[in-house]
């Protein structure tokens, strides 16, 4: 029989499905990811006085399509693509929300900047909303765009006013439109959106608190005789 199998014309056919079947999914390389994130270090710490305020930093939101960890690249006609094979290691609003707070526990501004589940008692809330982080190309041009909003809270005041809020967004250009290049022009350009952002909070948290409202001051009766009477 083994014969026949050999001399037969469809021999290779059969044994090609046979090594087919018998091949494991194991045996597959697998797909290979690269996985990068969003670094802002601040360059150094500044102290804080003793009666800086404290600030809880509450978890970022991201706008729909940008919820993801693929990389996204616009492609014109305001169109997107996402890339499979090069992602963020955490979904990108997280990793903003942590570098927003550990930059601003280093600005000096706050005598500490805390996670939301911390237990401690904060003065301020940092709230954040990423809408818009990608690739573009635009004349030729590669740019890593990055736009996010910023919502600064007071939290022990009555019905929790709004003391700042701002959008900010970079449009960084880079050397082409590879996902390495993509990554570092959005370090870059949240490096110089929350060096901003420091900047305009400082007029804010260092702001004198408003004096205690005093009670006008008792009226006394007139010393006359209806007075006594």
């Amino acid at each position: 029989m083994s014969s026949l199998v050999r001399r037969a014309p469809w021999a290779p056919v059969l044994l090609l499905a046979i090594a087919a079947a018998c091949s494991s999914p194991l045996d597959k390389p697998p797909v290979e990811q690269r996985f990068y994130t969003l670094d802002a270090p601040r360059p150094e710490a500044a102290a804080a006085p003793a009666d800086a305020p404290v600030l809880a930093v509450r978890r970022f939101r991201a706008s729909p399509g940008y919820e993801g960890r693929e990389l996204v690249f616009a492609t014109g006609d305001g169109a997107f693509r996402t890339d499979f094979y090069n992602v963020f290691f955490a979904p990108p609003a997280a990793m903003i929300g942590d570098e927003a707070r550990e930059w601003l526990d280093r600005s000096g501004l706050f005598r500490a900047a805390v996670a939301s589940t911390s237990q401690a008692d904060p003065h301020h809330a940092l709230e954040g909303s990423l809408t818009a982080i990608h690739g573009d190309r635009a004349a030729g041009r590669h740019r890593a765009v990055l736009e996010v909003q910023f919502l600064l809270i007071d939290t022990r005041a009555a019905n929790t006013p709004i003391l700042f809020q701002r959008q900010y967004r970079r449009e960084r250009p880079v050397a082409d439109g590879t996902a390495a290049a993509l990554a570092g022009g959005l370090n870059a350009a949240l490096a110089e959106i929350l060096g901003e952002l420091e900047g305009d909070l400082a007029p804010v948290v260092r702001r004198p608190a408003p004096a205690p409202a005093q009670a006008p001051p008792a009226v006394r009766p007139s010393g006359g005789r209806a007075a006594r009477r």
